[in-house]
């Protein structure tokens, strides 16, 4: 096993979908994790495994700010939770949570010499159609991404700061959003295809989305930014069918972006149909990494037969 460059790591949002992920391939490889958790009752899970815990929320520094002086280096991947209609003044509330938690991150990282590792995501792009999009593509974000892009825009630009920016496609695997949203509403005769599906998505096993965490951590330089999705984008029409498919169910039609507003809410729906073609090379050229789950068709049998009963 290799040794880690940054043995003791500050994980937020550790029992999250992606978090709880993260920070169980941390362990894996050999680091210690402290994790920022919510909850101690809903953390007992990762204390187990071997992590550290502190109690921490997202609005409020002090909980969580002087935990990063007894680590080597910060794993931020915590997200505002929000139920129901994401509608603009929850986004917004969202957005803000993670700002006032990058901040206080990236303060203390800056002034204690310590690498921060930010999770950032695909929607920074926008809707780019049939290009493929690549680390130097700017930033033209949809609602969604509209955070995260002002997010490693600011970052880019803090003087001291060994910043790495992670950003990962549609994450999909027993649990998030993909249970939610596809899983859940599949079982319940619910799920459609928002408008025409010709929009491509990129997508990634939260499996191999944790395992590039270790690895920028240890291998990146200041300053890497890698997007991290699997080898095969696809359109959201061909990632329903394989869905449904992979369920057992008869394929869905189609709903209107307009009337899915109505459901889900604007934002949501309006980031959801924007067509996001990512490639990977920088990741597998510069990390080591790649997908053990190379496209959506090999990663969903594991994933349904996880989320069957």
């Amino acid at each position: 096993m290799e040794t880690p460059r940054y043995r003791r790591v500050l994980v937020t949002g550790a029992t999250g979908f992606v978090g709880g992920a993260v920070a169980r391939a941390l362990l894996g490889g050999g680091h210690d994790v402290v994790g920022v958790v919510r909850s101690r009752d809903k953390a007992r899970g990762l204390a187990e495994a071997g992590a550290e815990l502190v109690v921490g929320d997202m609005l409020v520094p002090d909980t969580y700010a002087s935990a990063v002086e007894k680590v080597d280096a910060v794993v931020h991947t915590a997200q505002l939770g929000s139920a129901g209609r994401l509608t603009a003044a929850r986004a917004r509330r969202i957005r803000f949570a993670d700002h006032v938690m990058t901040t206080a991150l990236a303060d203390v990282c800056a002034a204690a010499g310590k690498r921060l590792v930010y999770t950032s995501g695909c929607f920074n792009y926008g809707n780019r159609g049939d290009e493929w999009i690549t680390e130097a593509t700017p930033f033209a974000p949809s609602p969604l991404g509209v955070g995260h892009a002002a997010e490693v825009t600011a970052l880019r630009q803090r003087d001291g700061l060994d910043l790495v920016v992670v950003s990962p496609g549609f994450v999909y695997g027993p649990g998030g959003l993909f249970k939610s949203a596809f899983w859940e509403q599949g079982r319940q005769g619910r799920l459609r295809c928002i408008g025409s599906g010709r929009n491509y998505w990129s997508c990634v096993h939260v499996d191999d989305l944790a395992t590039a965490y270790p690895a920028a951590l240890d291998r990146a330089p200041a300053g890497g930014e890698y997007n991290i999705i699997d080898n095969t984008p696809l359109p959201l029409r061909s990632l329903v069918d394989q869905i449904t498919d992979a369920m057992g169910l008869a394929r869905v039609g189609t709903i209107p972006p307009w009337l899915m507003s109505l459901i889900i809410g604007k934002p949501l729906v309006d980031s959801l149909v924007t067509s996001f073609r990512i490639g990977n090379a920088k990741a597998r050229k510069e990390l080591g990494w790649t997908p053990t789950y190379p496209s959506v068709a090999e990663g969903l049998p594991p994933t349904v037969a996880a989320l069957k009963p």
